[in-house]
């Protein structure tokens, strides 16, 4: 083979070299793709050679999983061996475990006629069960139509799965309309992204999202029949999931590069993708790095298309760069900065239909006397005062909760007897040992089966089994007291 050689390029902001993966994570990445076989194992060495096992993150493990099964003997030589094939059999058990786990859940959705498309690392498997081995995937990402994400959810809350972010069964359900995907738990190891699109709302497309789905080809999942998007749509996905995460993880690379060597791109489909997406930008710093830093064939039309332009020229492209860029190489400001692009991209899409959705209600909390109002419970009726009315009603409710000394966000439901009414969330930011109040304000709609109205405390994520301290004190559901409720009709 070849000797490939890196091109030398400026890594200077704004260049799009600036972007792409250096020092440790460039090295696994190399000896996980690299078509140079001597180049890659020399990647591994130096990376072992300068990293203690220990040390190595997450992240890392996954990468390492792909290059242990690419080298297997070659390693052997090397004294962290026997611990490579231990991490890699670690990952592998995990990731059957997450499978067995999910598999039911899959099965159900596939049973009840749902035409499910795998994305992302799943979509490996179900193309060559070897590739269990080398992509460690721990959840089980699914697509499906959106006209039956609701029977998909419906589905699964039957099933025993709980969301994520802690919402009740009511409170996600009055929801749906606005939500792109969930993520579901189920036990220790169950763990399904559940997507009413395939891409993060930016980058969706209402054309190109029907014909990835309509263009999903047949495949075989672990004995159930499924559905995989096109190679040009598993590359852009990858890119478009994998582009503003800076680097979590970095198995999207590893996909892309799986993809262009074992499989036919049309690159002309591939352009319209990713015009239509908005992915350009992204795809720009994704293939420049694997065709001029790692050596993969990538035409060369298809690199002048994309990557031909001037980052300064938009702020956008700014904001791509620095959600791209892998987060442990920035410095504190980078990182400052790439937070504000983050929390900006997060904040513009999301948020509730207001037309579909319940509303939800913020309040910050503030020091208060303990009240003689009762004991704190988890779930408590909200006194009417004999008002049983369907109607719009203005409403205002203050509640205690015991003394917080660790800033967080503290969530509750007010739901109907069959329904979500509304979602409160107290934004906790100051410590405190003694007790705490938050006060909520706004305007309801309730209906006459509603009644009677019950206020729930949430966790803010899922917890299984029993959560270690910590999530306790950060995620657990806290237990409150009413002090005081006023509901008025205004229709």
């Amino acid at each position: 083979m070849k000797r490939f050689e890196p091109k030398s390029v400026s890594r200077w902001f704004p260049r799009l070299a600036w972007a792409w993966p250096k020092g440790a994570r460039h090295q696994l990445i190399t000896a996980a793709i690299c078509p140079d076989e001597d180049r890659a194992f020399a990647a591994i060495q130096q990376w072992l050679h300068d990293t203690d096992l220990d040390d190595a993150t997450f992240a890392e493990h996954r990468l390492l999983a792909a290059i242990t099964t690419r080298f297997d003997q070659r390693l052997k030589p090397h004294a962290e061996y026997a611990r490579l094939c231990g991490l890699q059999r670690l990952n592998w058990t995990k990731s059957r475990m997450a499978v067995g786990a999910s598999k039911p859940a899959l099965e159900h959705l596939v049973n009840a006629g749902l035409r499910v498309v795998l994305l992302k690392g799943a979509c490996r498997v179900a193309l060559d069960l070897a590739e269990q081995k080398s992509r460690t995937s721990y959840d089980l990402d699914l697509l499906v139509n959106p006209n039956d994400f609701s029977q998909g959810f419906e589905i699964l809350a039957k099933d025993g799965w709980n969301s994520a972010r802690g919402e009740s069964v009511l409170g996600l359900r009055a929801r749906l309309s606005s939500i792109r995907a969930r993520n579901f738990k189920k036990g220790r190891f169950g763990d399904i992204d559940l997507h009413k699109t395939a891409y993060h709302t930016a980058n969706s497309h209402a054309a190109l999202d029907d014909a990835l789905f309509q263009e999903a080809q047949p495949a075989e999942f672990y004995g159930l029949n499924v559905f995989i998007p096109s190679p040009e749509e598993r590359i852009a996905m990858a890119i478009g999931h994998g582009g503003w995460d800076g680097h979590s993880h970095s198995d999207w690379l590893v996909d892309v590069a799986g993809i262009l060597e074992k499989e036919s791109i049309d690159w002309d489909k591939f352009t319209i993708i990713i015009n239509g997406r908005n992915l350009k930008h992204q795809t720009a710093i994704a293939l420049s790095y694997l065709a001029n830093d790692i050596g993969l064939d990538i035409p060369t039309p298809m690199l002048d298309a994309v990557c031909r332009w001037r980052v300064a020229s938009a702020p956008s492209r700014v904001a791509v760069m620095f959600l791209a860029k892998e987060h442990s190489s920035m410095t504190l400001a980078q990182k400052a900065v790439r937070s504000v692009f983050h929390t900006f991209h997060r904040a513009r899409y999301s948020g509730r239909d207001k037309d579909k959705d319940t509303s939800a209600f913020r309040a910050f909390t503030k020091r208060a006397n303990a009240s003689d109002k009762g004991a704190y419970v988890f779930k408590q009726t909200v006194p009417a005062k004999d008002t049983t009315q369907a109607g719009i009603y203005a409403f205002k409710i203050s509640i205690e909760i015991p003394a917080q000394k660790r800033r967080r966000r503290i969530e509750f439901e007010l739901n109907g007897a069959q329904r979500n009414i509304c979602h409160l969330q107290a934004l906790h930011l100051r410590k405190s040992d003694v007790p705490i109040s938050a006060r909520f304000h706004g305007k309801i709609q309730i209906n006459p089966n509603d009644w009677p109205l019950s206020l729930e405390a949430l966790p803010g994520k899922f917890m299984f089994d029993e959560p270690t301290p910590a999530d306790r004190e950060k995620y657990g559901e806290l237990p409150f007291k009413i002090n005081s409720v006023i509901l008025r009709r205004e229709d």
